[in-house]
């Protein structure tokens, strides 16, 4: 199991789906199956909270057996999915301020950036988060001016040489 982890907009997704692909595996994304689930994201925000959010970020992350799970920003902040995540192999992908501005522009669909200014929310989110990226990360792939298909072969290339 891989498990992709890192801040919002970090790309986490779109690698996730040609990772899978380039490893002939199947790929899920926690945020996509909640919302298929429960409704949008927005929708659970502002009906029952950021907490009851985190507690289907964890029922899915225990119920999936995916090959690639790509998690959503905060998932990291439970204890319960620390400990789920450590059963596999997690990549962080790490984003610099510069690349978080430019792809969150208006922060649409994204609750915690919801009446924020963007990239202020993000510095924060991001710096209560940073450390437990780090600490579980397996290993780190910086993001920035990258193609997704140069971000694939690098994990790929990491995945295959510390699975054997």
């Amino acid at each position: 199991m891989i498990y992709l982890i890192g801040p919002m907009a970090c790309g986490k997704s779109t690698v996730g789906r040609s990772l899978a692909k380039a490893l002939d595996t199947t790929f899920l994304d926690t945020d996509e199956v909640i919302v298929m689930s429960h409704g949008s994201i927005p929708e659970i925000f502002a009906a029952h909270g950021e907490a009851r959010f985190r507690e289907l970020e964890v029922e899915t992350i225990r119920a999936t057996q995916a090959g690639v799970l790509a998690t959503g920003g905060g998932a990291v902040l439970r204890e319960e999915n620390q400990q789920m995540l450590r059963r596999g192999t997690v990549i962080y992908l790490q984003m610099d301020e510069q690349t978080a501005t430019k792809r969150l522009a208006g922060g649409q669909g994204r609750p915690l950036l919801a009446g924020v200014d963007v990239l202020t929310r993000w510095k924060e989110l991001y710096a209560q988060r940073k450390d437990i990226y780090e600490q579980l990360a397996d290993f780190t792939v910086k993001v920035d001016d990258q193609e997704v298909s140069e971000l694939v072969r690098i994990i790929k290339d990491y995945v295959i040489s510390n699975t054997r």
